[in-house]
């Protein structure tokens, strides 16, 4: 029955061996070893090589899954940044048309900035428009104000105006009723004198401010003015002076009016610009109120998160102690196995090198007797041609002793005709020991050759 030996090659790390089967057939079934166990090298190896190949293919689906998963989420990521970029690119142009209609002409800074050299990471370019976006916000904002502020300002100024057109309308007024209830006074002091009505009017009128009214009316009645004067210097010094006092007393408050105007609408546009600006920290206040609550929210979750991250590092650190604990012993027993397949390996490898020498020295015997027999045949062939040598030559003795004898029988005939002798003895025993010995010579000469030859072969 042939035996089949397994040769095993272990590598240095004990997680994986590979097996290297050399098979060879013996011819010699008392040289098996009894103390080798094939059975339990493939049992041990065979199932652990199944189970690392089948963690590896289940480590390589995994990898493949969360490979096309980041695959997916990167594309999703792709597009919501390339619709942000496309949105933030749609703001930029609203808030740059936004500007040139409170300008009346293009901003060329952020055009500039916004058309400059892209970058080639989509993070850093979606980066880039938001920070454009925002200085564009911001310089809107401003912008906005300064027209507000511009048009608040034009709108005071002619609201001022207004009333300062309302007021001086008004002292017109009151100084043509002045002026009026002057000239009536002077019509009851100069009853009977209708042609001094009108020099009294105009004269008036041209002390309030209003002579130009009447200037056509100067060239043609400059005569009875003359006339006028010289018949009532009294009237007119009083109502010169009370006019000019009048007047000087309007222009006066007319000015302190305009004054205490401006500083009220100065000091109004303060207020204003309080106003906006103690609602800006007011919500300013409150989004810092919200952004530490939000923080504060953040801490302590973040807080719980790294109470959490402590408490599940340390149980990853007693996993990873317990892991290294049984890795080590694993390892120790791998060592342990390794040495007893190693002393196993090394038996094999007598037992091999044992069998190699006997199966050589078997092998040499088969040759030696091959070659006896091989001699032992050309004896035999030998022996067989001089036994036919020997036979053809008994043959042709015994024919010649046939012929010997029917020449004797002739003679003996022919004698006994012709001397009548009744017996002649005749040596037939001779001859037949004679063939019966030359035989048993060639026999014995069969197997001396026989013998010599194998006795050469051993020598």
């Amino acid at each position: 029955m042939p035996l089949t030996f397994f040769c095993f090659s272990l590598h240095e790390d004990p997680q994986e061996p590979t097996i290297i089967c050399n098979m060879e057939q013996l011819s010699q079934p008392s040289l098996q070893p009894h103390h080798v166990s094939d059975h339990l090298l493939h049992s041990d190896t065979v199932p652990y090589i199944e189970v690392v190949l089948r963690e590896n293919q289940q480590d390589d689906e995994y990898f493949k899954e969360r490979v096309e998963r980041l695959e997916s989420e990167r594309e999703e990521r792709n597009g919501v940044m390339f619709k942000a970029s496309e949105s933030l690119t749609s703001t930029k142009e609203s808030l740059s048309s936004v500007i040139e209609g409170l300008e009346g002409e293009k901003d060329a800074t952020f055009v500039e900035n916004g058309n400059g050299e892209w970058s080639d990471v989509e993070s850093r370019m979606l980066l880039e428009d938001a920070r454009l976006i925002s200085r564009l916000a911001i310089e809107v904002e401003t912008r906005v104000d300064r027209y507000k502020e511009m048009r608040r300002k034009e709108k005071r100024e002619l609201e001022s105006s207004l009333i300062s057109l309302t007021e001086e309308n008004r002292d017109v007024n009151n100084l043509l009723r002045i002026a009026l209830l002057e000239k009536e006074a002077l019509e009851k002091r100069i009853k009977g004198h209708d042609h001094k009505r009108m020099p009294l009017l105009q004269f008036g009128l041209q002390k309030v401010g209003f002579g130009f009214m009447m200037g056509g009316g100067n060239n043609e009645q400059s005569t009875e003015n003359s006339f006028a004067k010289s018949d009532s210097s009294e009237c007119e010094e009083e109502v010169v002076s009370l006019a000019s006092t009048v007047e000087r007393i309007m222009k006066n408050l007319r000015l302190e009016t305009t004054q205490l105007r401006r500083s009220l609408e100065e000091s109004r546009s303060d207020t204003e610009r309080l106003q906006c600006l103690t609602e800006k920290q007011a919500k300013e206040i409150e989004e810092n109120k919200l952004y530490i609550k939000e923080l504060e929210d953040r801490e302590r979750i973040l807080a719980q998160n790294v109470e959490e991250f402590l408490m599940e590092i340390k149980a990853a650190e007693e996993e990873i102690a317990r892991w290294k604990e049984a890795c080590e012993l694993e390892v120790e027993a791998g060592k342990k196995e390794i040495e007893e397949r190693n002393k196993v390996v090394a038996a094999l490898k007598q037992e091999l090198h044992k069998t190699k020498a006997a199966l050589n020295i078997s092998n040499g015997k088969l040759r030696l007797k091959e070659e006896l027999a091989v001699t032992a045949i050309a004896a035999q062939e030998a022996a067989e041609r001089s036994l036919r040598l020997a036979d053809t030559r008994a043959v042709e003795l015994r024919r010649q002793v046939e012929e010997l004898t029917r020449q004797l029988e002739e003679a003996e005939k022919h004698e006994h005709n012709s001397h009548k002798v009744r017996r002649i003895c005749w040596p037939w025993q001779v001859f037949k020991l004679s063939s019966g010995n030359i035989a048993s010579k060639s026999w014995k000469c069969q197997k001396d050759a026989t013998r010599n030859a194998s006795l050469n072969l051993m020598n």
